[in-house]
């Protein structure tokens, strides 16, 4: 079934992407017609502490998320060439990542014995009934609520269909992907937004959705496959399987405990790991500090990968997983675990001893969906996100 539908001529939305290790921001020309224009865009990193607590988490990423708002409505509508006169924005897009956010993909089946017509009404109802089985079970997630909601794919008396409605059936399966959210969290978030930002409509939506529309859409001879999101505090890991996506997990291991070991085996300062880290990446060595360094990424990647591989071990879908693994994380660190799965040892989740097969996700194949003004340095996740925005829009 189609997750994208164009729809009005150009208008100017925001969009927001929110994970565990950064917020960031952009101001998007949308459009019908042309390829949609990212014309500004703004990162803050959310700070980073030896030990995290979600309370601490969630006032740090709240302060970033202020300090991307002010950027975009006090600089950004400047830089995107609108000058004293901000435009009006039509619509806010938010992209929650892990924590913030759960997403769980629901099968649900009506047999009758006779055909009956199918109906949204009918859809809602069978929602409705199965409510209970749909939410998260996770600690804290008891008073959650959906902020998401996607029929994925249908199918009638043994059929798929893109257009459900209006036909009759005996038997119907329909695969509904749902994301949930703490209503605390959520309020919290729209109330940060909303003290500067005016718009007609505001809507959120979880990052692992986006990134599965995208490759879809750019992979469409690709049906099975996972993707391994790699933020700060945590890595989500989503299955694809015959073009739905069945199943997600997440570990709390990621980038920012790849810094964390790099300040505990080098004696540098927070402040000053990311810096470190990034010409480590680029030039490879750094004198006397390059063996501390290689010590510590080898040690986050054998951590990392333990964590991964146990994660790998509880998806319930089938025995075996797909071979094709797409990767969206930092520039800095995702050649880091790109490596990592390389070199990992999962004979026992496929059906041979082939390694996996890992695509790295940068701008340059989201040039056919996105374009990014000159002066701006492009940001993949802001690129996905923005594709998928253009397309949802209201």
């Amino acid at each position: 079934m189609g997750l994208f539908s164009a729809q009005k001529d150009s208008d100017c939305m925001l969009i927001f992407d929110i994970g565990s290790g950064s917020v960031g921001g952009a101001i998007l020309l949308a459009s019908a017609t042309h390829t949609p224009s990212l014309l500004y865009s703004f990162r803050s990193e959310i700070p980073l502490h030896s030990n995290t607590t979600g309370r601490r988490l969630l006032s740090h990423m709240l302060r970033s998320l202020s300090e991307v708002v002010l950027a975009v409505t006090e600089e950004g509508f400047k830089v995107a060439g609108f000058g004293a006169n901000p435009p009006r924005i039509t619509e806010v897009f938010i992209s929650l990542s892990a924590p913030w956010i759960i997403s769980k993909t629901s099968f649900l089946s009506l047999h009758n014995e006779k055909p009956e017509l199918l109906t949204p009404a009918v859809f809602t109802t069978l929602l409705e009934h199965s409510r209970a089985e749909r939410i998260p079970q996770e600690p804290g997630m008891q008073n959650c609520i959906e902020i998401e909601q996607k029929l994925i794919k249908a199918v009638l008396n043994g059929y798929e269909t893109a257009v459900p409605y209006g036909k009759k059936a005996s038997d119907v399966d329909f695969a509904v992907f749902g994301s949930f959210s703490v209503a605390r969290i959520t309020e919290q978030i729209a109330e940060t937004i909303s003290r500067h930002i005016h718009a007609k409509h505001s809507s959120f939506h979880s990052f692992s959705m986006i990134a599965f529309a995208v490759l879809r859409e750019l992979y469409p001879k690709e049906e099975s496959f996972l993707i391994v999101d790699i933020s700060g505090e945590q890595t989500e890991i989503s299955i694809v399987k015959k073009g739905i996506l069945v199943e997600m997990m997440t570990f709390p291991s990621a980038k920012n405990h790849l810094l964390r070991l790099l300040e505990r085996g080098s004696s540098v300062p927070f402040s000053g790991t990311t810096t470190m880290l990034k010409l480590h990446t680029e030039n490879g060595s750094m004198g006397p500090m390059a063996e501390k360094i290689a010590r510590s990424i080898e040690q986050a990647k054998k951590e990392w990968l333990e964590k991964f591989s146990e994660a790998l071990s509880t998806f319930s879908t089938e025995v075996f997983l797909p071979h094709r693994v797409f990767l969206t994380a930092d520039d800095d660190v995702s050649p880091i675990f790109a490596q990592a799965i390389h070199e990992g040892s999962f004979s026992r989740f496929a059906m041979s001893a082939a390694l996996f097969d890992v695509t790295e996700l940068r701008n340059d194949q989201l040039a056919s969906l996105v374009s990014w003004s000159p002066a701006q340095a492009p940001d993949v996740f802001i690129s996905l996100i923005a594709a998928v925005a253009n397309r949802l829009r209201r």
